[in-house]
């Protein structure tokens, strides 16, 4: 198993005995092409707090398994749209091919977030299932659309 995923049972282990790490920065690679080409993303490394995998575990019911195979997931999405609320300025939400029971599982990713003094990262920020009526063609319709394979 590489370091991200036995961070990840780490996390919700620790997260499960009342010892969360809410501040544990996990890296998942490098920002993909995708989002540095069509997205304007920097080249920075591409990062998840443990506050984001227990909310997303927990709250979120996102499996383990799912969680863990993240960087994967991020890497090969469906396609890549503006979030549907202005107010999330750097922000995109990356729509993946996996679902959460009848909804699709969603990444917002924020770009060139500050975390600590000096050290800068393209910061998930959720991942959930997008639970309602088909996100895919109503962001369509709203020209959210920044990128599809």
């Amino acid at each position: 198993m590489n370091n991200y995923g036995s961070l990840v049972d780490l996390l919700i282990k620790d997260e499960m005995l009342g010892n969360p790490q809410h501040e544990r920065v996990l890296h998942l690679g490098e920002t993909p092409e995708y989002l540095r080409k069509h997205a304007g993303f920097p080249e920075l490394t591409l990062a998840i707090k443990g506050n984001v995998i227990g909310k997303a575990h927990f709250d979120h019911g996102v499996t383990t398994s799912m969680l863990k195979k993240l960087p994967r997931i991020i890497c090969n999405p469906k396609s890549v749209f503006y979030p549907a609320d202005p107010k999330h300025l750097g922000t995109v939400v990356v729509l993946t091919f996996e679902f959460k029971g009848h909804s699709p599982i969603i990444v917002p990713i924020r770009h060139n977030v500050q975390i600590g003094r000096n050290q800068r990262y393209n910061l998930v920020s959720s991942v959930y299932g997008k639970g309602g009526p088909d996100p895919e063609r109503k962001w369509k319709a709203d020209n959210l659309l920044i990128w599809e394979p």
